[in-house]
């Protein structure tokens, strides 16, 4: 079972790391421009001259690629704090041996 938790507050510091990171996952980074783009379009799903059913299909859209958003953010960070924590070890090992 995943323990870890998401969240939904975002860490500012890690979301500029993960935008820039060129290694980082492609997919959030597309969705947050489909997200954008979906809201400014003029042709949605239901279509907004309704005036609140009309709102929410563009609300609920961007709520589920927000939560994929962050979700993708505490991932990445938990990575390459992984990353940095086995290296840490390492280190620590090589010089223990010395």
């Amino acid at each position: 079972m995943n323990n870890k938790k998401t969240s939904f507050i975002p860490n500012w510091h890690n979301l500029i790391k993960f935008l820039f990171d060129p290694k980082a996952d492609w997919k959030p980074k597309f969705g947050i421009f489909l997200a954008i783009l979906y809201v400014v379009w003029p042709i949605d799903l239901i279509p907004d001259f309704a005036p609140f059913l009309g709102w929410l299909d563009d609300i609920g859209f961007t709520i589920f690629v927000t939560g994929y958003l962050f979700q993708s953010i505490n991932n990445y960070t938990v990575n390459k704090e992984g990353v940095i924590k086995k290296i840490e070890v390492e280190v620590h090992k090589i010089d223990k041996s010395k």
